[in-house]
């Protein structure tokens, strides 16, 4: 393939010609040519699509994340949240850390609705007008919310099955944890880590479509602020709210996806099925997968794509300082 992606014309589409270059290389075992035409691609698309004006995704996770301190949370109104409908089930991670493989796997549960980054929780984000207003939400205010979340949910997937459980997978909201305690404060919470370099670098790689989170991956320094400052919120959030969270790891599942899916399926309280370990079969039935890992899911879950950050510790070094606190706190090598 190499070959006939390098006689391509780059007037064709520059930037998914440095893409497929990249790839190939990356395949190859050529990582100073593979990162090269990384870069090549992330220009040209940010070429393609300038940056409009304002502050960047990492200074409003900044700005938000300022806002969780134990003295605020401690002035917190105290709520009576309705209990139905059941909360949902929230999938966070950093991008490209596998939270699409585990949202395919759960697809495989019989009872579960599972939703793929619809914009759900971000129509309630505008009904609050700020996050400022979570310290004095009354009850009433704080339920309006909450049904304004499902009637989001219904609009925007409408074949919902009644009695299901939903599992809601937007791997950012991990930035946004006080307002879905808040709101869900029984939610259960599913954490996906990867090693932070290995995440840092896929997200690079990865030819987004550029919104204000993706535009942040553009560049290799800003993707790991950006990592720093989304584990930032989360860690503030996790520390100092009652989160029912359960953690789940990239490599673990490559390597013993039944130990971790039991696991897993543990904390949902629902019992063992081993429908939940085969990915293609659920992948199969998907009509449209909306991330960057749709070539990904639809193959045997392979092994490949752990620890490449290594190849790539040379482009790496300027942003090790950055993720390295990260990995150590997760009892990652670096």
């Amino acid at each position: 393939a190499l070959p006939l992606a390098e006689a391509t014309p780059p007037s064709i589409n520059p930037v998914r010609r440095a893409q497929l270059l990249a790839e190939l290389y990356d395949r190859l075992d050529r990582p100073d040519e593979a990162f090269t035409k990384f870069v090549e691609m992330n220009r040209a698309a940010v070429a393609a699509k300038p940056a409009p004006p304002g502050p960047s995704y990492r200074e409003t996770i900044a700005e938000s994340a300022a806002l969780i301190t134990p003295e605020r949370l401690a002035a917190w109104t105290g709520l009576d949240i309705l209990a139905e409908p059941p909360a949902p089930v929230f999938i966070v991670g950093f991008p490209r850390s596998g939270t699409t493989l585990l949202d395919t796997l759960l697809m495989n549960v019989a009872d579960f609705q599972v939703l793929e980054e619809l914009p759900v929780l971000a129509q309630v984000e505008r009904v609050l007008g700020g996050e400022e207003r979570l310290a004095d939400l009354s009850s009433e205010e704080a339920n309006a919310l909450r049904r304004r979340y499902f009637e989001a949910l219904e609009s925007l997937s409408p074949d919902l099955r009644p009695g299901d459980t939903v599992v809601d997978k937007h791997p950012l909201h991990m930035a946004r944890m006080p307002l879905v305690h808040r709101l869900f404060p029984d939610a259960k919470v599913i954490l996906v880590e990867r090693h932070p370099c290995d995440a840092a670098l896929s997200c690079f790689m990865a030819n987004f479509q550029l919104n204000a989170a993706m535009r942040s991956f553009t560049d290799l320094e800003e993707t790991a602020r950006t990592y720093d400052a989304v584990f930032g919120a989360w860690t503030r959030s996790t520390d100092l709210l009652p989160i029912a969270v359960h953690r789940i790891r990239y490599e673990r599942m490559v390597e013993n996806l039944e130990g971790e899916m039991r696991a897993l399926l543990d904390f949902l309280g629902r019992p063992w099925d081993p429908a939940v370990l085969d990915n293609q079969a659920s992948a199969r039935q998907r009509s449209h997968i909306r991330t960057a890992s749709y070539s990904q899911v639809t193959e045997p879950i392979y092994r490949r794509a752990a620890g490449r950050w290594q190849r790539y510790r040379a482009q790496l070094a300027p942003v090790l300082p950055i993720l390295a606190p990260w990995a150590e706190r997760m009892g990652y090598e670096i």
